[in-house]
């Protein structure tokens, strides 16, 4: 999990990745000696330790507005999606949305209320194609269960009858495909969900086979 350590939906992600026994990434606006927020003091020290702090800026360097908007780059560069839970017009997190917009990463955007002020920047990045992130299980499902889940126990399969299922299963997919699709459309001509469809689109995409455009639109390459 990357984030900026500030204020917010930040400091709650870092908090819950902290309790899971993961081990989350601080991209930091500030040199490394520095807390902002001071209220993160604890927090920072804990990310340090169990995770990782990263920060462009020398000990002792002055620190501006630009620092913070110069750190975007950096978290955009280490993620592989970018979430928005609730940000207003201007916020620093509409940068972040349109540097992950230029890389082609995927960009997600917590719904909320219309008449709030507070969302008009996020909900409006939903208006431009971003993908709507409305459970939880969606981007877990996504994101896969990363590097530090503890195994699970598997019934046995014979390990021929598996591959052949597996490259059936991918090629059928690469011809639902075509010209170009969105993941809603390629669950209902392949019958499956998109948790079953993901983990084989994500292989397809690492292998070179398919893109994914944002808004979860998939083509070949």
């Amino acid at each position: 999990m990357v984030s900026g350590l500030a204020a917010g939906i930040d400091g709650a992600v870092h908090q819950g990745c902290l309790e899971r026994k993961g081990a989350p990434i601080g991209v930091l606006g500030t040199p490394l000696e520095r807390v902002y927020p001071r209220q993160h003091a604890h927090l920072q020290a804990e990310v340090g330790e169990r995770g990782l702090l990263l920060s462009e800026l020398p000990p002792e360097a002055s620190v501006s507005k630009g620092s913070f908007a110069l750190r975007n780059r950096l978290q955009v560069a280490l993620a592989c999606a970018v979430i928005l839970v609730e940000c207003p017009l201007g916020s620093g997190a509409l940068h972040s949305a349109e540097l992950a917009w230029k890389e082609g990463l995927p960009l997600w955007v917590v719904p909320a209320d219309t008449g709030r002020t507070s969302a008009e920047g996020s909900n409006a990045l939903l208006a431009r194609g971003a993908t709507p992130l409305t459970r939880p299980e969606e981007l877990l499902t996504f994101l896969g269960s990363g590097p530090l889940e503890l195994p699970k126990a598997t019934p046995q399969q014979a390990p021929e009858t598996h591959a052949e299922e597996t490259r059936t299963r991918k090629g059928r997919i690469l011809s639902a495909i075509g010209r170009g699709t969105s993941l809603e459309d390629l669950c209902s001509a392949m019958e499956s969900s998109s948790q079953e469809l993901l983990p084989h689109l994500l292989d397809l995409e690492a292998s070179g086979w398919v893109v994914m455009e944002p808004g979860l639109f998939w083509r070949l390459r």
